[in-house]
């Protein structure tokens, strides 16, 4: 999902507004890998916004992981708040596969 001119995307669904503590892992832009303890902020049927201390970039793959669970998701980074901006320290994610490992569940 494109977001010109640091604009919201367009929604595909509705958002619901939560805290839910995750783990996120993958690999940083360097090839090193990292993991770090975090949450979702929103959640959508497609994906969601989480918070992040990672310098990740728009089209990575990375996993979350709900916090006393099993279960995971891979999930590609949608954008990437701009340092400076209101939006720094947070990114878009969206599901590569749809889920609903997050337990947060949308009508059809």
């Amino acid at each position: 999902m494109a977001m010109p001119n640091d604009q919201d995307p367009i929604r595909r669904s509705r958002r619901v507004q939560v805290r839910i503590p995750i783990t996120l892992s993958g690999m940083l832009p360097d090839g090193k890998p990292f993991k770090e303890e975090t949450f979702v902020v929103t959640v959508s049927r497609h994906g969601g916004k989480i918070k992040s201390a990672q310098p990740l970039k728009a089209g990575a793959r990375v996993r979350i992981q709900p916090r006393n669970k099993k279960g995971s998701d891979m999930v590609r980074v949608a954008w990437v708040g701009r340092e400076g901006s209101a939006r720094a320290g947070e990114m878009g994610i969206e599901y590569v596969k749809l889920s609903n490992n997050l337990g947060v569940s949308f009508p059809e």
